[in-house]
């Protein structure tokens, strides 16, 4: 028998905390231990298997869909919200009160009058979901984002090496526009569809992110990453806090990693207020937003004309980058100001209904490369994706 059976929540959080003892079961669920007991047989009665160590008091899962019910496992809505609002609270009280003390993460920009910038553009990689292709094999996870992270890396410098030919870098920008971690509760039934929960969420993003800016700090006179939030980092009610926000705590911990490593070419600025950021390259002006606020079309419908317009008008954006809607484009508003919108290197439901094409996952997109010069604001672009 190879199907997960149909389970109720609660055995779902049941199996979510093995293997544990039956009274720390029972006390992460709010339960009495003989309430534990009737999940348990409950179960065994849909053909879970589950076997009892004596020597470590503990029950543990033993059947051969282990994985699959692990991961359809998860946890009551209140467990997982207290669980949340915990992780966010420590992190607040240490990590975030620690480094809000500190001076940004500066360096300056050497911007040599003979070269150019090198611009990465990363968005939506959705660290701890899981996605399944209809045969239950798994096409999304941390380790894929984990891989899609350093294979952008790789390209960054071999589209860096192949530019060399015509022109030379100094700076580097990336601009991470945010949903870098997945979230819990975003849309009802997430918890079905996550491999990782929030610590675990930003513990994976926070090593990738690093290992990608300590490798273009390496290759680049000068490092300079831009960030801000998505919401699916947003781990409390609408309207509580901004700061309550696993991106943020994600961007947080990575200007400490690279603080305590001493890598001293870099600076690191975060929209914490806004839903945007504005910054500086060579001149000419970047504009940064998640995009969960604005139209999915750029400059082409009425709502989205106005929207792009407007923010044109108020930010006198040269280059507008955006994230969100998972599906790259490069526009143009008032034919004049480029708006590249960045891929998620995540498999949609589109890739599921293409189940069969041997091709589909090598083309995914991972992110948006390009130039900028002194004379204009892009000088050369490249959509980059996994393939080889």
């Amino acid at each position: 028998m190879t199907d997960t059976p149909e389970l109720t929540d609660r055995q779902r959080e049941f199996i979510a905390h093995l293997p544990a003892p039956t009274s720390e079961i029972a006390d992460r669920m709010g339960v009495e231990p003989t309430t534990v007991q009737d999940y348990r047989e409950s179960l065994r009665s849909k053909g879970v298997d589950l076997e009892y160590d004596r020597d470590s008091n503990t029950w543990y899962l033993t059947d051969d869909r282990a994985p699959k019910l692990r991961r359809i496992s998860t946890k009551h809505k209140g467990t997982k919200t207290r669980e949340a609002n915990e992780l966010i609270e420590a992190e607040e009280s240490v990590l975030l009160r620690r480094l809000r003390a500190t001076d940004p993460l500066t360096t300056p920009p050497r911007e040599s009058p003979d070269a150019e910038s090198f611009v990465a553009v990363l968005s939506d990689l959705h660290f701890g979901d899981l996605v399944e292709d209809d045969r239950g094999n798994v096409v999304y996870d941390v380790e894929t984002a984990r891989e899609c992270v350093r294979a952008f890396a790789e390209k960054s410098l071999a589209i860096r090496a192949l530019e060399s030919e015509y022109t030379t870098f100094d700076d580097a920008h990336l601009f991470l526009l945010g949903d870098i971690v997945t979230g819990e509760g975003i849309y009802e039934g997430q918890v079905h569809d996550l491999e990782a929960f929030l610590a675990d969420q930003v513990t994976e993003s926070v090593e990738a992110l690093y290992e990608l800016a300590v490798t273009l700090a390496e290759a680049f006179e000068t490092l300079h990453i831009h960030c801000v939030l998505g919401n699916h980092g947003q781990v409390r009610a609408s309207g509580v806090s901004r700061q309550a926000n696993c991106d943020l705590i994600a961007y947080r911990w990575l200007d400490d990693a690279l603080r305590r490593d001493d890598v001293e070419n870099v600076s690191l600025e975060i929209a914490e207020a806004t839903h945007h950021l504005n910054t500086e390259i060579r001149g000419w002006r970047f504009h940064a937003r998640h995009g969960q606020d604005g139209q999915r079309h750029v400059d082409k419908t009425a709502a989205s004309s106005r929207d792009w317009r407007g923010w044109r008008e108020a930010h006198r954006y040269d280059v507008a980058l955006r994230g969100h809607f998972h599906n790259p484009s490069l526009d143009w508003v008032l034919n004049r100001y480029p708006v590249f919108t960045a891929p998620s290197p995540k498999p949609g439901s589109s890739y599921i209904e293409r189940l069969g094409s041997p091709d589909v996952n090598d083309r995914k997109h991972l992110g948006w490369l390009f130039g900028v010069g002194d004379s204009r604001p892009v000088t050369f672009k490249r959509l980059i994706d996994n393939r080889p």
